[in-house]
């Protein structure tokens, strides 16, 4: 609708900033041949976005800017596209020739929280599930990566089992630890059973953003640093220096407005917020969304150290090559259901997709 919008204008200039964060795989094709149309009628148009295999897909040249000065421009006009790793190199200065970090030694222990039967109904429209008979499970120690297209259900169900945060009419069992929960609909009760969801959305549900980095590491265990209901402010700055150094969070002091940080330093922020509250179970709803390569190397050591201190990790993710590159086991969610399960080592994009399709056909 956005888009619509602006070519009802009749746009001489169009610029998209991340126009395809939101969009599945197959959406995002179809704006970016689309963009391509409108360049043969001779609109300029400019993209921002850090999905680099987009960039080279549409662009004539592209400029590369880091802390706020451009690195380069590199022309495009080639006769095959600039590589993704030329692109890496001006955006973290070095070459890099792993995406993902390894993990090695992790030792899987375990089954620290199992989902069986799990059944969430639309809080707007209750007869319609967003999360339909749905059984997972993660172990100590684990990281299971979840994935989906767009409306597929993966948002609705983490936040479900996050102190049912979303949906009405719960039905099915959580075990955590071997243990049966029958938790309230209060994210504190979650907390309490050692959860921690980190949103997709780190501006509208994750910061303060008018609030500083020691405020927002706080938030979510605001009771080991009170006595008597009054907040240590000493401890609570001491706590936001350990995690700004724990997590390279790039500031020049803890009393920095979070809104005034960069998308990657954003999220480092809400990962120490919830690291903090020292969960046993992580859930990472899209948590290198909007952030550029570099940044996104960095969560991903985060949540490898994470694995090795023995913590649950669940990471859903809209890139593909993200859940291989960075998951023990996969989980793959459609229309609210899981439609297939794999282990990191016999899945491939192909497999993944094959998975998705033959769920959208019933069979």
């Amino acid at each position: 609708m956005e888009i619509a919008k602006a070519l009802d204008k009749q746009a001489k200039l169009l610029i998209l900033d991340e126009p395809t964060s939101s969009l599945n795989e197959e959406d995002s094709r179809a704006l970016l041949d689309l963009m391509l149309g409108f360049k043969k009628q001779g609109m300029t148009m400019i993209i921002i976005s850090h999905k680099l295999n987009e960039v080279a897909y549409v662009a004539d040249k592209i400029t590369v800017i880091r802390d706020g000065t451009t690195i380069e421009t590199i022309d495009n006009r080639g006769p095959e596209p600039v590589s993704e790793e030329r692109i890496i190199k001006g955006m973290v200065g070095r070459e890099m020739t792993n995406r993902f970090p390894k993990r090695e030694g992790v030792k899987i222990g375990d089954v620290m929280m199992e989902v069986s039967h799990w059944t969430v109904h639309h809080p707007l429209y209750p007869e319609r599930k967003v999360v339909d008979d749905v059984s997972i499970n993660v172990r100590k120690g684990e990281v299971v990566g979840i994935y989906g297209l767009m409306g597929a259900g993966r948002t609705e169900l983490a936040m479900s089992i996050f102190g049912q945060s979303y949906g009405v009419n719960f039905s099915g069992s959580l075990k955590i630890d071997g243990k049966d929960v029958k938790m309230k609909k209060s994210e504190s009760d979650a907390i309490r059973h050692k959860i921690a969801y980190v949103t997709e959305d780190r501006k509208g549900n994750g910061l303060v953003l008018s609030q500083s980095i020691r405020v927002n590491t706080s938030l979510a265990n605001l009771d080991s640093i009170a006595s008597h209901t009054v907040i240590d402010q000493d401890r609570e700055y001491a706590v936001a220096e350990e995690y700004r150094g724990k997590l390279s969070i790039k500031t020049p002091s803890v009393e920095q407005l979070v809104g005034n940080l960069s998308g990657g330093n954003q999220q480092k922020v809400l990962l120490a917020k919830w690291m903090f509250a020292e969960p046993d179970i992580m859930i990472l709803d899209e948590p290198t969304r909007g952030i550029d390569v570099g940044a996104k190397y960095e969560i991903y050591c985060i949540i490898n150290d994470l694995a090795a201190s023995g913590k649950s990790v669940i990471m859903i993710s809209s890139e593909l090559p993200e859940v291989l590159g960075m998951s023990d086991r996969i989980y793959i969610m459609n229309e609210g259901k899981m439609v297939g399960e794999m282990k990191a080592s016999q899945a491939t994009q192909e497999n993944i997709m094959a998975a998705i399709l033959r769920s959208g056909r019933g069979a």
